[in-house]
């Protein structure tokens, strides 16, 4: 028997079996519950931008998460979902500096004047930000 014709029948083989323990809705059999699909069209990017319109920061896993835009001299609030206490602090000139403990929400004003205002936590030099008031 040539070696093609058995990897033909072979393949046939594993074709039927397939076929034949697939779930065909009407059998009781042990079939594990197909995975539901999650719509995450609303959830933020990877690049960890707020919706439009919402004037928040998030802290969250030593991260900020920032509005893309907020207007001047607006209210933003500043929520922490970490337990470990932050700052939000403007790296220059003084424009904002709030410190916010863990579990909690503070509100800092914006500047008035528009431009990008990077910011950092003074207790983890790891974690920077912008914010930009137009």
């Amino acid at each position: 028997m040539k070696l093609s014709t058995v990897l033909l029948g072979s393949a046939f083989v594993a074709a039927c079996a397939l076929t034949a323990c697939s779930n065909d809705g009407g059998s009781t059999g042990d079939y594990a519950p197909t995975p539901a699909i999650t719509d995450t069209t609303s959830m933020p990017s990877s690049e960890g931008a707020v919706a439009a319109g919402t004037n928040e920061i998030v802290i969250s896993g030593f991260a900020y998460t920032a509005p893309a835009t907020v207007a001047p001299g607006t209210q933003v609030t500043v929520r922490n979902n970490d337990t470990a206490e932050h700052t939000v602090t403007a790296d220059t000139g003084g424009a904002f500096d709030v410190e916010i403990e863990g579990g909690e929400t503070a509100t800092l004003t914006v500047p008035s004047t528009p431009g990008t205002y990077p910011f950092h936590c003074t207790y983890h030099p790891n974690m920077h930000g912008d914010l930009t008031v137009g």
